[in-house]
């Protein structure tokens, strides 16, 4: 008889939530049966094995204090055990992509335990999947992919902090091969993004994913600047992964200079009256008070 074998289900959940608090993935999947799964709101379905590993340490990673207070534990079937816990830590590593906010998460759930003679045979587990992300400042949008002939995403800006005139607007857009390859391409965008954050030539950038269709306009002091950063660090990691590796399924690129630029706009923080600007800083034309261009 195999050493999982427990006469009390209850007993064998028990050990299950203890290695999880123990940040033990090992001893997790130790209480697990043969082709055991895990799933949850977060897991886009069942997972297993080194799936299952992988997702507890990404967890941890990302709340190394995470801890759990486990409710009641209860037995409500021959196999099945109902276990009510709440999950609490601070958020010290990256989370889903994004770096840590230092924020601390509270989140009420339960878990469905089901219990066969080798050992726990699935765990689903149910919490409101949009309660840690509002808790660590991040907005949860609702929202449909499509709707008529307007397709809805999520957009990011990056901006220097002082007003930027851009010599040049790279623009990029590309279909993801399928929808598991938006992430790790939105993950090579932020990497190649946050090795710019230094380079002066490096003016700003807008991006936006709708589905599978991935949008960027980044803005550059010259082309020249544009070139060699493309060219180099994770771009050019992610352009052989383009050609070679399947993360997409077709693209375009181009480069554009501006035909005509503008003078700046700006309210009076004084009097409240519209100034044109000729420059990042000037004067109110209506009462001559201090204003600076939007950066």
């Amino acid at each position: 008889m195999s050493t999982k074998t427990l006469s009390d289900p209850v007993a064998l959940a028990r050990r299950y939530f203890d290695a999880w608090r123990q940040r033990d993935a090992a001893a997790v999947l130790a209480t697990l049966a043969p082709g055991g799964t895990y799933e949850d709101p977060l897991t886009g379905g069942p997972i297993a094995g080194a799936a299952f590993a992988g997702y507890m340490q990404g967890l941890w990673a990302a709340f190394p204090d995470l801890d759990f207070t486990l409710g009641e534990v209860v037995r409500v079937a021959d196999g099945r055990v109902h276990g009510l816990w709440r999950m609490h830590g601070h958020n010290h590593g990256s989370f889903n992509g994004l770096p840590p906010t230092g924020r601390a998460v509270d989140l009420p759930g339960m878990d469905v335990i089901e219990v066969g003679a080798e050992g726990v045979t699935s765990v689903s587990g149910y919490f409101d999947s949009a309660v840690v992300p509002r808790q660590l400042g991040l907005d949860v949008i609702v929202q449909p992919p499509e709707l008529g002939p307007f397709s809805f995403g999520i957009s990011t800006v990056v901006r220097r902090p002082h007003p930027v005139v851009p010599a040049v607007l790279a623009f990029t857009e590309l279909m993801a091969a399928d929808l598991t390859q938006v992430q790790p391409i939105r993950d090579l965008s932020r990497q190649t993004v946050m090795e710019q954050l230094d380079n002066p030539a490096f003016l700003g950038l807008t991006a936006a994913v709708a589905g599978r269709r991935m949008t960027t306009v980044s803005a550059w002091a010259s082309h020249e600047a544009l070139s060699a950063a493309m060219r180099s660090g994770t771009h050019a990691q992610a352009m052989q992964q383009f050609f070679r590796d399947g993360i997409a399924e077709g693209g375009h690129t181009a480069v554009y200079a501006p035909v005509r630029q503008g003078p700046h706009w700006r309210r009076c923080g004084a009097c409240g009256a519209m100034t044109k600007l000729d420059a990042a800083q000037g004067h109110c034309t209506h009462c001559g008070a201090d204003v600076t261009a939007l950066a």
